[in-house]
């Protein structure tokens, strides 16, 4: 059950109103400074150039592109795109496509902070609601993924406001009907969002899960049945038809049936460490990507006080399990974690989803012990032991992974903290470089190769759009790991782009093959690691 409430003077209560206000107004501003910093810094990256080809689809009033993903994102990004286009017609600041494209993540990236502190505030206190914001606004695991062009933000942002005024709705009396009402509407459009960001509907099935076995508060006498109202289910369906009309095309649903049934898959593996896995869902639970992925995720990407914190907080939660807000955060925690690392296909990108419980977690986590080691002082009073001890927490376990953040820009997906060795790069190529640095590595060649040379890679979206917009679309492109691409029938003047994190079981042979026979022109680095590296004869 809810704690009553303690009574505070009013003059006193909207003076925390106001303060709290401020403090999350602070944290959305600096959350979105480190979202934005050199966001042109990075170039695209193959994902990414999927989306760009969907808006320029919209442009011209076709929405079936990309139809693997809900329309919401692309919709967003079409506006910006838009803005941007505008913007750059009139001004000498030129904004890039990277950042344009970019710039809806970035925005309820930050703007995320706001949700994940009304949910925690629902559950706990405002204290612990402040801290899971500012870990969320200066996490570097959550930074790296809003400043992407992928649905996850979006779904995100969403699923929290869905969790928040759902338990609102709980929450409140059967004489409260007007309150009732209007969360669960706002609940039901906001889960209907995020349906419409990305086509993950388990966390709807969750939620109703929680809400089936655990009460929020006690049932008052003769109190009617508290299902939910079919107008919330109704207005959930609504919003993500209006949101996402696309669904409604017949040609969707064709190609989703070819997508799922991975016939669209041209090339196959992840590598992890020096281990090349499948990464397949035919691969699932034990013939894909090692179930401990995410496990070591966790152990080496999040900063250290981050990670002790939420250690902290997820035995706090187990000896608390029967309290409303542990329960939701173990239950949660423990239905990511568990089918997620069974799945055989994994991303880091799909952490994303994750970090919101672990930093909830995390905040539970600090205020566990600065509330032990306070009580521990006995040569101050309470309350300055209390306020000591705070401030100390807040050095530690928000001041030190805002640095981390702030050390490791624009670079954030590299980050690796002491348990990794410091080994940027080698434990998922794929997602920390993420395409970083290939951009670098077109104009290299662009500079360099003569007219009508060949360029072979792994990403045909990234270097057909740099070839365009570096002048040299006279260049053949090839893809190294099609079977129809022969090195020994390649001419001299041929550039062959690798990269480590795009190491597959249809290339990593030529790709051996070419670091033997070709000549290195060109390395790429990137956190002083080679990212991206260019072969010719």
């Amino acid at each position: 059950a809810i704690a009553s409430p303690k009574v505070v003077p009013r003059g006193k209560a909207l003076a925390r109103e106001r303060g709290v206000i401020l403090a999350l107004a602070a944290l959305v501003v600096l959350g979105m400074g480190l979202r934005l910093s050199g966001v042109s810094t990075i170039g695209f990256a193959e994902d990414e150039i999927n989306k760009l080809n969907a808006v320029r689809a919209y442009e011209q009033g076709d929405i079936r592109p990309n139809a693997e993903h809900p329309m919401l994102m692309k919709a967003m990004m079409f506006v910006s795109i838009k803005a941007q286009h505008a913007w750059n017609a009139r001004s000498a600041n030129q904004i890039s496509d990277e950042a344009a494209l970019r710039f809806p993540n970035i925005l309820f990236g930050a703007l995320t902070a706001i949700p994940l502190f009304l949910l925690a505030a629902a559950f706990f206190d405002r204290w612990t609601g402040l801290l899971a914001s500012a870990l969320w606004a200066f996490g570097i695991n959550a930074i790296t993924y809003n400043r992407i062009a992928k649905e996850d933000t979006l779904l995100v942002f969403f699923m929290l406001f869905g969790f928040y005024f759902y338990v609102r709705a709980k929450q409140a009396g059967p004489r409260e009907v007007k309150t009732k009402r209007r969360n669960y509407i706002l609940s039901g459009a906001s889960w209907g969002l995020m349906l419409a960001s990305k086509y993950f509907p388990h966390y709807f099935g969750l939620n109703m899960l929680y809400h089936h076995y655990v009460r929020l508060r006690k049932k008052e006498p003769n109190e009617p049945s508290g299902r939910t109202p079919l107008y919330f289910y109704l207005i959930a369906g609504a919003t993500f038809l209006i949101a996402n009309p696309a669904v409604l095309l017949p040609q969707t649903w064709a190609y989703l049936d070819i997508y799922t049934s991975g016939q669209l898959l041209s090339h196959t593996g992840y590598l992890m460490g020096d281990e090349l896995y499948k990464n397949t869902m035919a691969g699932t639970p034990f013939w894909g990507t090692p179930v401990y992925f995410y496990a070591l995720f966790l152990m080496i990407k999040v900063p250290l006080p981050v990670l002790a914190a939420f250690l902290v907080g997820l035995v706090e939660c187990v000896r608390r399990w029967r309290q409303p807000g542990h329960a939701f955060l173990l239950l949660m925690f423990l239905l990511w974690i568990v089918p997620y690392s069974l799945i055989g296909g994994k991303w880091l990108r799909y952490t994303l989803s994750l970090m919101p419980f672990i930093y909830m977690m995390a905040a539970v986590g600090i205020v566990t012990l600065v509330r032990l080691v306070a009580s521990r002082l006995k040569a101050l009073s309470t309350e300055r032991a209390l306020s000591f001890v705070t401030a100390l927490a807040l050095i530690f376990f928000i001041a030190w992974p805002a640095w981390t953040a702030y050390a490791n820009r624009p670079h954030y997906a590299a980050y690796t903290n002491a348990l990794g060795g410091g080994r940027v790069g080698h434990f998922f190529p794929h997602d920390e470089f993420y395409d970083d640095g290939l951009r670098e590595a077109i104009e290299f060649v662009c500079k360099t190769a003569p007219q009508k040379a060949i360029v072979a890679h792994e990403t045909p979206g990234v270097v057909g759009y740099y070839l365009e917009k570096f002048g040299r679309t006279d260049m053949q492109s090839r893809v190294l790991s099609d079977a129809a691409f022969k090195l020994a029938d390649v001419p001299q003047q041929t550039y062959i782009i690798l990269q480590r994190g795009r190491t597959y079981f249809e290339n990593q042979e030529k790709m051996k093959e070419v670091r033997a026979s070709f000549k290195k022109v060109y390395e790429g680095l990137v956190q002083d690691v080679i990212a991206v590296e260019v072969y010719t004869r």
